[in-house]
């Protein structure tokens, strides 16, 4: 049996929005790269949605981003739902983006790049995500293994 995490409070919620608004103003380069947002369309509304993603790490042009709340969050829903109708990575705009889940492997190497790209963070966020998780080789398998750890690559207009 899998316990979901609790969903956010409405101040984190709010938090969560900051980024959204920030990239509706055209102000999405002030986050120096770590910030990125999707538009997606509701599975069952179609209503338009923008939501801001951390990005763990870049490589060969795909942006990786750890989902919180797995495949239960709305957004991971939305995308697989229905894809994903844009991508806004600091000043530039793209008319979508695919995207991939990766597996434990993936997520592992991943996991291994942001701790070296991102110590300080890492060392702050990755417990919260494992209780007990050390950094050590074991620890990132573990949490990888359970991760929802996801590839956007933004589309181009030849797409």
């Amino acid at each position: 049996m899998t316990t979901q995490k609790p969903r956010p409070s409405r101040l984190l919620k709010l938090g969560f929005k900051v980024p959204v608004w920030l990239y509706q103003a055209h102000l999405g380069f002030l986050f120096g790269g770590r910030v990125f947002a999707i538009v997606h369309h509701g599975r069952r509304s179609g209503r338009r949605y923008v939501s801001g993603l951390e990005v763990l790490t870049r490589r060969d042009g795909e942006l990786f981003v750890f989902s919180s709340w797995g495949t239960h969050a709305d957004w991971f829903r939305n995308i697989e739902a229905g894809g994903v109708a844009g991508l806004w990575d600091g000043r530039e705009r793209y008319p979508g983006a695919s995207f991939r889940v990766l597996g434990p492997d993936g997520a592992a190497e991943i996991l291994a790049r942001y701790e070296q790209e991102h110590p300080g963070t890492a060392k702050r966020t990755l417990p919260r995500m494992l209780p007990g998780y050390d950094g050590s080789e074991a620890m990132r398998q573990e949490l990888a293994a359970s991760a929802t750890i996801v590839a956007f690559r933004p589309a181009t207009a030849t797409d």
